[in-house]
């Protein structure tokens, strides 16, 4: 009986490695051998580093696309990672294959069902992605983070709400001071921290940037922990260097103590992708959402909605996202107590920590019932 050998796949984005790796610390917790498939570009995500070194493997996935003059070179790569993901389950004698969702997973999931082993999916979004559409039919249960995911996935289908993985490192405490130490703003009032996802956004870059030069004193006893993303760090360092009087900025290209900053934040400006999202709620932390406009099927607008609607977060558009328009509801929050309290007590009531647990046991308990 091989019901304790699990291979994760996932990449891509944050949003599909991050609760991957959920997952795999979870498996460990429950003596489960687990696994990690990622894109080998996938390696820019330093948490990746979280997975030992003998349990992480890569392989070349290709992009899903309709381009008819690139459709051979697809189905050749496509073939050869398939080959690749299936040797690799072969050789590790894997039980269950958990697919996370975006293209890179799609070769290994396709590989778990020419070896003819249990597959489940994992899905971040409100609405489901093109993989998630295409396998959920074949797989044994579709694991949701929102409720709402059920009415777009046909009816036979088995579908479990439980929420979306989160990761050890965002769920330890140390206190609010403590953590404010770390990013050197003791001093502050009020702190923001501002989160593009796992590539960094210039909408939320240059809102920050124009928050802090246009509005000096309304912000002065606020600090932010901005996390610009990679291909901006350098440019917007130097444009806060020129142009920014007065300090309280904790500036990185990447948050790697990213509970840290959690706990050190009052409220978080985001992108809306489901894993940050669940992140957040996770840590309670209230937040205004701005959703990436150019997401699949408008999935991120989809996804900031369930928490407007739980009173969890504040909406604006990409094109709304601008400091004229931002700064009198982030300082009308920041000045209220009350406000603040009951957007953390609704992002709270939307959190569901136990997720990991929840899909790694009920897996197990599927696997011998398999066998």
């Amino acid at each position: 009986m091989r019901e304790g050998r699990f291979l994760i796949v996932g990449g891509g984005t944050g949003g599909h490695i991050s609760p991957g790796i959920a997952l795999y610390e979870e498996c460990k917790r429950h003596g489960v051998a687990a696994f990690f498939l990622a894109g080998r570009d996938d390696l820019r995500f330093t948490y990746l580093r979280d997975i030992a070194a003998g349990d992480l493997y890569l392989y070349r996935a290709p992009a899903i696309t309709k381009n008819v003059f690139k459709l051979v070179l697809f189905v050749m790569s496509f073939t050869l990672a398939t080959i690749r993901a299936f040797a690799l389950i072969k050789r590790l004698k894997i039980s269950a294959v958990i697919g996370m969702g975006g293209y890179i997973s799609a070769p290994a999931l396709l590989a778990a069902i020419l070896a003819k082993i249990p597959l489940y999916l994992c899905e971040q979004n409100t609405i489901p992605g093109k993989v998630t559409r295409f396998f959920a039919g074949r797989s044994r249960v579709v694991f949701t983070t929102f409720a709402g995911t059920r009415q777009y996935l046909d009816r036979d289908i088995n579908v479990m709400h439980v929420g979306n993985p989160i990761r050890d490192a965002v769920l330890f405490t140390v206190g609010p001071d403590r953590a404010r130490e770390h990013f050197n703003l003791s001093h502050c009032r009020r702190v923001v921290l501002a989160i593009g996802g796992s590539q960094g956004s210039r909408t939320i870059n240059q809102l920050i940037f124009d928050l802090k030069r246009e509005f000096p004193e309304d912000f002065r006893n606020v600090g932010f922990i901005w996390s610009t993303g990679d291909l901006t760090y350098e440019e917007y360092l130097t444009m806060v260097q020129e142009d920014i009087e007065g300090g309280s900025i904790f500036m990185s290209p990447f948050i790697r103590d990213v509970g840290l900053a959690y706990e050190a934040s009052d409220i978080a400006i985001s992108r809306a992708g489901a894993g940050v999202m669940m992140e957040l709620a996770a840590a309670g932390l209230p937040a205004i959402l701005i959703p990436y406009p150019f997401a699949a099927a408008d999935h991120q607008d989809t996804n900031a909605d369930e928490f407007v609607n739980a009173g969890a977060a504040v909406k604006f558009s990409d094109d709304d996202a601008i400091a004229e328009k931002v700064a009198p509801e982030l300082l009308h929050i920041l000045r209220s107590n009350v406000r603040l309290d009951r957007m953390a007590r609704c992002m709270e009531k939307a959190a569901k920590r136990d997720a990991a647990q929840e899909i790694v046991t009920s897996i197990i308990k599927d696997i011998r019932g398999i066998h």
